[in-house]
């Protein structure tokens, strides 16, 4: 978890300033006592001197009384901030960029963004319910974000920009972020010492060459998994489509548990090949590491994350609803978007892709009853 904290110097602050109070009125208080038991022969002159300490001590009283009621409403500033609490299925080396775009935005506010894969932080929410802390979740698929919406657990808000129709809820519940999309990935080292050919489409994935040496994200963990296991049970049907992984698995090393798994496996030669992530692999490609993004003839499956609101009892602050704007924002999204391709009305992706790229068919990839299904038959057939 990486936490933004702004209140702990005003904190101390305020306690040095009661120290500087207190202890001259524990002098003056001595002082007194002391005098109390001391026999003094001129009355008049004690008199004066004890009614001019007196006074002292009112206004010190006083003084102590106005900096007390000043450090509980803040000292002006830090303890009355208020804190927003995010949320993120996405990776922690992100989040000092995005609390830097928000404090830059908010400076009075504290962010915490804490990072949890897609799975568990979606099992999170729903164990905790409207009780949760959490205000915003960032990154969290549409899939996953659609188990919240039928729980009544996300609710709708005003976003900061136009989305591009085939990715934008006409509700704003399930507010889309960016695109990734399913990649065949090959460590260009690996590959010709095992003397195995590039794959060019899932078909070619089953060749038994390969057996033992492909990777790929396990669907019950990983949003990327569960897009591929749709993706292509919508290309050849269920029936077929079932057979295909069945076939598969006999070339598979392992199932990882994360979307990442497989880029990082194929970047550091842990396997030849991998099915990840296009970004990923891009990014491996385009900085020298031996890895190829290969995208299958057939298409790419893919799926958009969210920015989602979380419901709770009351209504959300007109702050909260700020920096859900900002966020979303053409501006934001520059930020909070680290996928390669846009999502927003006007917006520029940021890879080349193949003249050829096309992407499979994805329908049910919202319907979170499907997705429960299918994982049921994944688990009932491969764990």
């Amino acid at each position: 978890m990486i936490e933004q904290v702004g209140s702990v110097g005003n904190k101390l602050n305020c306690r040095k300033k009661l120290l500087f109070i207190i202890s001259p009125l524990a002098l003056v208080h001595e002082l007194l006592y002391n005098m109390k038991n001391e026999r003094e022969k001129d009355d008049v002159h004690m008199k004066n001197v004890r009614k001019g300490i007196w006074l002292i001590c009112c206004a010190l009283l006083l003084l102590l009384c106005l900096l007390i009621a000043g450090c509980s409403q803040g000292g002006g500033s830090g303890a009355a901030r208020q804190t927003i609490t995010i949320l993120s299925a996405n990776y922690e080396e992100l989040v000092p960029d995005q609390i830097a775009f928000l404090k830059s935005k908010f400076p009075d506010v504290e962010f915490t963004i804490t990072c949890l894969s897609s799975g568990n932080l979606a099992a999170k929410v729903q164990a905790e319910g409207k009780d949760t802390e959490a205000d915003i979740l960032y990154s969290l698929s549409s899939s996953y974000a659609s188990v919240l919406e039928k729980a009544d657990l996300i609710r709708a808000y005003t976003p900061g920009s136009e989305y591009l129709p085939e990715y934008a809820d006409p509700n704003n519940v399930r507010v889309p972020n960016g695109v990734w999309c399913g990649a065949i990935l090959v460590n260009t080292e690996e590959m010709p010492k095992l003397n195995l050919p590039e794959p060019g489409s899932y078909q070619d994935l089953l060749n038994p060459v390969y057996k033992g040496h492909i990777v790929m994200s396990n669907p019950l963990s990983s949003s990327t998994g569960y897009f591929f296991l749709l993706g292509i049970l919508n290309l050849y049907g269920e029936e077929a489509g079932w057979k295909y992984f069945e076939d598969l698995r006999e070339n598979i090393m392992q199932f990882s548990e994360s979307g990442s798994g497989p880029a990082s496996m194929v970047e550091f030669g842990e396997c030849a090949i991998g099915l990840g992530i296009d970004y990923q692999g891009i990014e491996l490609q385009e900085s020298g590491k031996p890895v190829k993004v290969l995208f299958a003839e057939e298409g790419a499956p893919y799926d958009n994350d969210t920015i989602l609101l979380v419901k709770k009892d009351a209504e959300p602050s007109e702050l909260l609803q700020d920096v859900l704007k900002a966020m979303t924002s053409a501006e934001g999204n520059a930020v909070f978007n680290d996928y390669s391709k846009s999502v927003l009305v006007g917006g520029v992706d940021n890879a080349a892709y193949p003249a050829d790229f096309k992407v499979l068919d994805m329908s049910g990839i919202d319907d979170a009853d499907k997705k429960v299904a299918l994982l049921e038959t994944w688990s009932e057939k491969f764990e």
